[in-house]
């Protein structure tokens, strides 16, 4: 699918930040964060009608930032103030899918601006893609916390593609390795698996046709990956994609995908079959240090014997 790129963002830009998911759990991490985007020269202003750090008790155990009126209410101001320039995630967690029919998407595609999230705000960025036609970024978000903190080369790739009208050459990915052999170009589209998951049948799941398809997710068991993936199979969907690139699997805090055997055997099962290169263990998702793609921009994989490498071929911004 094409996207169009929102404007590149400047010094002294004004941005939104805002919960359009879980409550933030940490206000000294989303102090933090906006102190980063000051350091970067950019004004952020967060924009939400109730307290982001507050949150709702729900019977279940979620904790949504506020009802989904208001958190809707602050992703419209954010879309449709000329005076804000991008718009930054606060983090995720749950509760962004709820907003999808309601949102005015034509107000971004009036005035396109990056939307910066991942997670929970996979479903965002779909939402962009299909309702607006605009590409985002699937990366980290301002209240990182200290555990999951992204590390300085990566924060600084993330200012790059914000910034940058150039595609940005992508931070080492020395341990990324191959599923199955391949060269292949298309534009990057995913996200989190089981919100993606959850939008098959829907219509704000992007097509998927001569994409390549990104993937993660955190604290899923292997068999409930395998469910997923068989799920997408079944669906069709990964008989359309150009190839498939896959971040990190958290199968707790501590165990990366690289470092669980029952996790690797499910996903080479379920992937090494197909028809198309997958490269696997991508420095991307529920992890320290995690890259930020352009969601929508072209990029190519190349998975071979050496291991496998992802290269831009667009930039992120305009």
């Amino acid at each position: 699918m094409q996207c169009q790129l929102a404007p590149a963002l400047r010094a002294d830009d004004e941005v939104a930040v805002i919960a359009p998911s879980s409550a933030v759990r940490d206000r000294r991490a989303l102090e933090r964060g906006t102190e980063r985007l000051r350091a970067w020269g950019l004004r952020p202003e967060v924009v939400c009608a109730d307290d982001p750090t507050r949150g709702l008790d729900w019977p279940e155990g979620s904790e949504l930032a506020a009802e989904d009126s208001a958190r809707l209410a602050a992703l419209h101001t954010a879309f449709r103030e000329p005076r804000f320039r991008g718009i930054f995630c606060a983090r995720g967690g749950y509760g962004a899918p709820r907003l999808l029919a309601d949102v005015d998407w034509r107000l971004l595609a009036e005035d396109p601006k990056p939307l910066v999230g991942y997670s929970d705000i996979t479903a965002l960025l779909c939402g962009a893609a299909v309702g607006a036609g605009v590409a985002s970024l699937h990366g980290p978000m301002v209240a990182t916390t200290d555990a999951m903190d992204a590390g300085e080369a990566c924060w600084e790739q993330q200012r790059r593609l914000l910034f940058d009208r150039e595609p940005a050459a992508l931070p080492a990915s020395a341990g990324a390795r191959a599923l199955r052999h391949g060269v292949a170009e298309g534009a990057l589209i995913g996200g989190n698996l089981a919100v993606l998951q959850g939008l098959i049948g829907t219509p704000w799941l992007p097509p998927l046709d001569g994409a390549l398809l990104f993937l993660e997710d955190v604290g899923e068991a292997p068999y409930r990956i395998d469910r997923m993936l068989t799920h997408m199979r079944l669906a069709g969907l990964l008989d359309r994609v150009a190839g498939v690139v896959l971040g990190d699997f958290h199968v707790s805090n501590t165990a990366l995908a690289s470092e669980h055997a029952p996790m690797q055997r499910v996903l080479e099962e379920r992937l090494a079959d197909l028809e198309v290169p997958v490269g696997c263990a991508f420095p991307f998702g529920h992890r320290p240090g995690s890259w930020t793609l352009p969601f929508g921009a072209r990029a190519r994989l190349e998975v071979d014997a050496a291991g496998a490498r992802l290269t831009l071929l667009e930039a992120g911004v305009r």
